[in-house]
């Protein structure tokens, strides 16, 4: 829910770019001096981590690059690594995902980092959001899981996200203004899109 909404905040908020680890211990091996490091573990700010990975949470960042590490969200960007291009989704940034998507390629893949290896409802529902504006680009949707997104996109986001595994999970560490904040839909046109490689990081610009 929070880790690609947290990244397109950076960027709207003026980053200079971000650096998507694979793991805590490279996001401080990674961090340059001058950077600002990102992540959570028990979706809390790990110890000696400037931000956590709320997208309430993005003051200092104008300027500077954000080296960001998270418990499912990071990860699943470094397992997508091998794509053509590589963009950053999630409700905020739902529709500019779709159209900068859909000008990239003929065909997308919609990956979705779910939660310690399981589905996640809020990743299906986001998915199903944006596949609804690549359908408005002339895709169509192939697979159940694909059909599944769709069907959960037709309800209201809030109701959905609030019924999530990953809305109770933040609620129990007094995140639960989180799920309010990424249930926003389009709330700006910022897509963080794949750059290159630092080291075992993965860099990300403006789309």
């Amino acid at each position: 829910m929070r880790a690609t909404t947290t990244a397109g905040v950076y960027l709207k908020e003026g980053a200079r770019g971000l650096v998507l680890a694979p793991s805590l211990e490279a996001a401080r091996l990674l961090r340059a001096p001058g950077e600002v490091l990102a992540g959570e573990v028990g979706g809390l700010r790990p110890p000696e981590f400037d931000l956590g990975n709320s997208p309430r949470e993005a003051e200092g960042v104008e300027g500077r690059v954000v080296v960001m590490a998270t418990t499912n969200g990071t990860k699943a960007a470094h397992a997508a690594r091998g794509a053509a291009h590589l963009l950053l989704g999630s409700l905020q940034n739902a529709t500019a995902t779709a159209r900068l998507a859909a000008r990239l390629g003929e065909e997308v893949a919609l990956v979705c980092a779910g939660k310690e290896g399981q589905a996640a409802l809020d990743d299906l529902y986001a998915a199903g959001v944006i596949a609804r504006g690549l359908m408005a680009q002339g895709f169509a949707p192939q697979g159940d899981m694909a059909h599944l997104a769709l069907f959960l996109a037709g309800n209201p986001p809030r109701e959905v996200l609030l019924a999530s595994e990953a809305a109770r999970a933040l609620k129990e560490v007094g995140l639960w203004e989180d799920v309010e904040v990424c249930a926003q839909v389009d709330l700006h046109q910022v897509v963080p899109r794949f750059q290159g490689f630092r080291g075992e990081g993965m860099v990300f610009g403006r789309g």
